[in-house]
């Protein structure tokens, strides 16, 4: 673990918990792209993030804080450091109410200093809400993918449209060997591509919808890694081709290219307002 890295992370944390979320601010990029289950799309820019965390000064204060198996990914002046976090608020009781988290934090060094291009918290196992509406772009005529963003959106759509059909398969071809993976039914990160091969061995033939829709995928890029964000719908249809089911989805994902072949090491897929699950 890059303890450099960690040390940022955990400062801004332990302002975070009393009540002071602009540590955050200081240590993160001007083009920062933030998810949070708070969030109906994700916050673009240092400008927008900063306004946002203003907004809640002094309404977050909890005791505990627990960083679980942080791990810290580098790949020349980017670094991916993934955990899961508890923080927690001591009761009257005496005990602790505990709140559970995937957190993904991706860190380009720039001009000798690192900082946040990218930040994706979830609650670690949560669910749709009843509603949800969602502000969504419509283009009469997208334009076409450029550059290393057309790169790997075609390697993911590719890959997503095996997943819609039932066949996993195409993202682990995907997946570096040491990939790391957070969904809304991990209990903590998943770690290794043998891993979650044995996962998607199990739902092989069971995932099946009919339109894939990627909204506003942007790509953070640093020598050989790119940061790719995106939202998803993904829909079933009736047979008279009307909505069954429609469910929205924030994606992280970050690819390393490896002797010019762009591979997966870490995915981060959240629901969009997902809602913690309480047992």
């Amino acid at each position: 673990m890059n303890q450099e890295i960690f040390s940022l992370e955990q400062g801004a944390m332990e302002r975070w918990r009393t009540g002071d979320p602009l540590g955050w601010v200081e240590i993160s990029a001007e083009d920062i792209i933030y998810i949070d289950p708070s969030l109906v799309k994700p916050l673009c820019g240092l400008e927008e993030y900063s306004a946002f965390l203003k907004g809640i000064e002094g309404k977050v204060h909890y005791e505990g804080s627990d960083f679980i198996d942080p791990k810290t990914v580098m790949a020349g002046d980017a670094a991916v450091l993934t955990y899961n976090y508890y923080s927690s608020k001591d009761l009257p009781d005496g005990s602790a109410a505990k709140t559970p988290w995937n957190t993904t934090e991706v860190y380009f060094r720039r001009n000798g200093s690192w900082k946040i291009v990218h930040s994706h918290w979830s609650f670690i196992s949560h669910q749709l809400p009843g509603r949800i509406e969602i502000p969504l772009p419509i283009c009469q005529k997208p334009a076409p993918h450029e550059g290393i963003l057309g790169e790997v959106m075609a390697l993911e759509s590719a890959a997503m449209e095996r997943w819609r059909k039932g066949d996993p398969w195409g993202f682990c071809e995907l997946y570096d060997p040491d990939v790391t993976y957070f969904d809304p039914g991990t209990q903590q990160r998943t770690n290794g591509r043998d891993t979650l091969a044995a996962v998607y061995k199990q739902l092989e033939g069971k995932i099946f919808y009919d339109v894939m829709d990627f909204v506003d995928p942007v790509v953070r890029v640093l020598g050989d890694v790119a940061v790719l964000v995106y939202r998803f719908l993904s829909t079933r249809l009736n047979p008279d081709g009307s909505v069954l089911s429609r469910t929205p989805w924030n994606c992280t994902e970050v690819y390393r290219r490896n002797h010019q072949r762009w591979q997966i090491i870490h995915n981060h897929w959240s629901l969009i307002r997902g809602e913690r699950i309480v047992e």
